[in-house]
This record gives structure tokens, sequence and C-alpha cells, in this order.
């Protein structure tokens, strides 16, 4: 299918229970088709069931807030073209699915507090394992063995684009110095081994280093809000020059690596979003209708479906972005009207749905995967 039109896709649109024409469709057709870089994605998800009609109105209502000034000039009422995309795909199979099935399990039952960093620890072990030489990946283990904790350091003080990232690596005559200014890593203020996203002059993706921790300890590390999930994840921002070596880069999986790691690990990370929401609700700290249910069930199936391939190619990581998009906007909607009863849940929820990719970064890169036709 080269040209996806929102007939030929056989959508289902917000308050219809079949697939009115473009002509005679109610509500918005701008929408419908600024939401369409989401909707094909998530209706080839690879789930059993088929795309709640309510979905596609929450997309919808997403679009209509994310849309910044660029994205609305650059809007045309005609067709869309998937761009071409490579059809390589990489294997990129870990071993720690186990465990990470075993603590999803956990979660269900227990909800995410007190089994969040144990999730987070499977992450860990899910980059030593696809993403580091065995020389990073021994002294690695080495650091986690001896106590020390893994920081996860991508996002920048310059804020989102590349360009603007003040973290940035330079050689100079004694190797490679490494100026770091990063928010909100998780744990990031305890005495850390990392790993950190840098911008480096005249390359077009983030380079990733390995900062060991008699490095980090010269780094000034803030604690950053209050904690989440009852004192089980704390935020903090960390800033400071280091100095790293050429074998400290990960190489492996190429300049593409972040997006590869991020590409294995968020639809495990939504489904421990929908696991938790399940938890909450059967723990009367959260409301669920029968709409909520549907929707938490076909998002932790999609998830569920991107989390059993053991590839890594351009259309998953486009599933994977407008799955992670729809479980965001899914927790919104669930905190925006009211289903949520305390303070401290609305707020979890809330940052859930920024972490690991907000909706407004998943809209801006699928939006890219597919262009206007010249001709509609």
């Amino acid at each position: 299918m080269s040209i996806l039109s929102l007939s030929s896709l056989n959508l289902p649109f917000s308050g219809s229970t079949g697939s009115p024409s473009r002509e005679t469709a109610p509500g918005s057709s701008l929408l419908r088709d600024a939401a369409l870089p989401v909707m094909v994605h998530l209706d080839l998800s690879g789930t059993k069931s088929t795309t709640p009609p309510e979905v596609n109105a929450m997309i919808e209502s997403a679009v209509a807030r994310l849309l910044d000034s660029d994205m609305i000039i650059g809007l045309r009422e005609d067709a869309f073209d998937v761009l071409p995309g490579s059809h390589a795909s990489t294997p990129l199979k870990h071993e720690e699915a186990p465990l990470t099935e075993a603590i999803l399990a956990q979660i269900a039952q227990e909800g995410l507090y007190a089994n969040f960093k144990p999730f987070m620890r499977a992450f860990i072990r899910i980059m030593f394992g696809l993403f580091f030489t065995p020389e990073q990946y021994r002294r690695a283990c080495d650091c986690i063995d001896g106590g020390h904790n893994f920081a996860f350091l991508m996002s920048d003080g310059g804020g989102p684009t590349l360009a603007a990232w003040r973290s940035l690596a330079a050689s100079d005559e004694d190797g490679i110095k490494l100026h770091i200014d990063k928010v909100w890593g998780i744990e990031a203020h305890r005495d850390c081994m990392a790993v950190v996203a840098a911008r480096l002059p005249g390359v077009m993706f983030p380079a990733a280093y390995l900062v060991w921790p008699e490095e980090y300890r010269k780094l000034t590390r803030e604690i950053c809000g209050e904690p989440f999930l009852a004192g089980n994840l704390q935020l903090a921002n960390v800033n400071g020059d280091v100095r790293v070596g050429a074998n400290d880069r990960l190489k492996i999986g190429g300049p593409t690596v972040f997006n590869k790691y991020l590409t294995v690990v968020r639809p495990y990370f939504v489904r421990a979003l929908m696991a938790h929401v399940s938890w909450l609700a059967a723990n009367g700290r959260l409301t669920l209708d029968r709409t909520d249910r549907e929707l938490r069930a076909f998002i932790a199936d999609a998830a569920h479906a991107q989390t059993q391939l053991e590839h890594y190619d351009f259309r998953k990581v486009q599933r994977v972005l407008a799955i992670k998009m729809l479980s965001n906007e899914f927790l919104t909607s669930l905190v925006r009207k009211g289903s949520v009863a305390a303070f401290s849940d609305q707020r979890d929820l809330l940052a859930f749905s920024k972490m690991e990719g907000s909706s407004y970064r998943c809209y801006h890169e699928l939006r890219k995967s597919l262009r206007s036709s010249p001709t509609a």
C-alpha cells in the first residue's frame, strides 16, 4: 500500500461505528488527516483485537492540542504517501524476557511501587546485553555488583532538539572532554555509573558514552522535585565536566543505538503502566468504565505484540511510538475526567505520560513517517 487515505484504511471514526467517506464523515476532516500518522500504525500494531472507535477520538483530541505553528502551516487537504523507509531488519534478541515478564506479573499483583527499581534494572540488563562490548559489559557488571546505581541520562538541559543540547563531547589533546547538562535522570543523584547521551559537533545523532563512578562523582547532582511512586522514584539534574575515553563510547548498535534501545524497552514500559492501572483499579484508587477497560486492554495487547518481536526495523519504531502516544493520552484522560482519586496517583500517571516519550515527541517523529502527496 503506497498511498494511505482514510477511505483505504477503513479506520474507525470518532462517534461512528462504521467508516463513512471523507466527504460525509462528521467532525473535522482536518483532525482526521492530522491523526493519520498515528492511526495508521495503531491499525497495524499486531493486536488480535480491532482498534476501538474511541482510539480515534482520543488521538484526534491529542493532535488538536499538539499541532504547532509549523505543523499547521504545512497541513494540506490531500492524501499521504508512506515514506519508503528501509526494509532492513536488525535482530535485537535479548536474554532478559523471562525476568521482565516475571516482574510484569508482580506489577499486576502489587503495583509499580516496590517493583519499579527491579523493573528498571531489567532494562539496564537489556542495554548491557545488546549494546556493550564484552569489556564494557564486564566492567559495568562489576560496578553494579559493587553497589553502584545506574543512570541513563537522556533529557538535556538545552531542550529536546539535538542542535540545542548543552551536553557535548569534544576531543582535545588529552582525549575526550564530556560536558554534561542533563535533567530528570531517574535516581541520578546517587553514586552511579551512567550512560550519557551527548551531542557531537556536526553529527545528526547523539553519541552514547559510559561514565564510570570515579568520574561521575565529579558531577554536581541536584534532586529535582518530590519523589514519585510513594518514594520509589526520585529524579535529579546532573551537571559538570568529566573525561571519557574512546573505548567508553557505545558503538554496538551504530548511530541509532538510543532509538534501538528505546524501541525495545518502551513496549515493556507501556505494559507496566497498563498493569499498574489495573492494580490501581482493583484497589479502589482508580475507576475504569467499560470504554476505559477496552482502551487499557487494547494498549496492553498492542504493547505485548511488540515485545514479542525480536528485531528492529523502521515500521516497528513507528508502531512503538504510536502505542506510547496512545498510552500517554489514555493516562492523561483518566486524570482529566476525575477517575483517579488521590493526588499522588494523579501526579504519577501524568509523569508517566511524559517519561520515555512525550506525546509531542512521539507525534513529531510519527509525522516524519508520512508525507503529503503531491497529488491528492
